[in-house]
């Protein structure tokens, strides 16, 4: 594992870094739960 990566001086490289990781954590979950609910409608309909 890379230690010198986690060293940064600069605090806010790892507020960018946790908000980006945490922002596609989002849009991932979200875009699986459309998917679902896209899928659950199509049963119904038929």
């Amino acid at each position: 594992m890379v230690t010198d990566f986690f060293q940064s001086p600069d605090p806010v490289a790892h507020t960018v870094l946790w908000k980006s990781i945490i922002g596609l954590c989002i849009v991932l979950f979200a875009t699986f739960v459309g998917v679902e609910v896209r899928i659950g409608n199509e049963d119904e309909e038929h």
